[in-house]
């Protein structure tokens, strides 16, 4: 699905949700109710077109690795856009007066062969280059090593398999193949920097 500047996919997802609610579990339920209470508050907003950008980073840059649908790119579904409309599409003020995101943390708990590992990997990937952070630390861990590198070579697959990702990126493995993080770098009006991801696990 093309994403359409000024559409609001949670929107979308949040009335087809309402339509049916026999179909969905009550914690989905309850997200949209969250969802649809928020709209109503004077002291957060819902920024469409912030939410689409990083809607539109994803289905651009990060392709399938595994699979039937491994080389294409991403292509997300609705739910998955409502999950990544709030995560990015929710501001306010801070006590600097600095409007920044109001939700800072997620927790997305989904079944398997659902595409855990591709969501993480769009959240952390868009972190890295796609929200301007200067320097920006991201991080990728589990509770053990195998977990941890199932999680971060998907990762470090869709740097290598997007030109303008690999293009300023270094990828740094172990001697068995093994990803430990990547480094991209850049420079803005002739100040260097480096953002990064690093593997972490127990």
């Amino acid at each position: 699905m093309i994403i359409t500047p000024g559409v609001n996919y949670a929107d979308k997802y949040a009335n087809n949700v309402m339509r049916n609610k026999k179909k969905y579990p009550k914690s989905i339920i309850l997200a949209v109710e969250r969802y649809k209470k928020w709209k109503k508050r004077k002291d957060i907003w819902f920024d469409v077109d912030r939410a689409n950008e990083m809607l539109d980073f994803v289905q651009s840059f990060i392709r399938h690795v595994k699979g039937p649908l491994a080389g294409q790119l991403m292509e997300l579904e609705l739910w998955e856009m409502f999950v990544f409309a709030n995560m990015y599409g929710w501001y306010h003020k801070n006590e600097k007066g600095k409007t920044v995101r109001v939700i800072r943390e997620s927790y997305v708990q989904v079944p398997k062969k659902n595409g855990k590992t591709i969501i993480a990997a769009g959240a952390l990937l868009y972190a890295m280059y796609g929200e301007l952070e200067l320097g920006a630390d991201c991080y990728c861990a589990a509770s053990d090593y195998e977990q941890a590198q199932n999680a971060a070579e998907p990762i470090a697959q869709a740097i290598e398999n997007s030109e303008p990702l690999a293009r300023h990126t270094q990828i740094y493995k172990g001697v068995n193949g093994t990803v430990s993080g990547a480094m991209y770098r850049y420079s803005i009006n002739g100040i260097a920097y480096q953002n990064k991801f690093k593997v972490l696990t127990k």
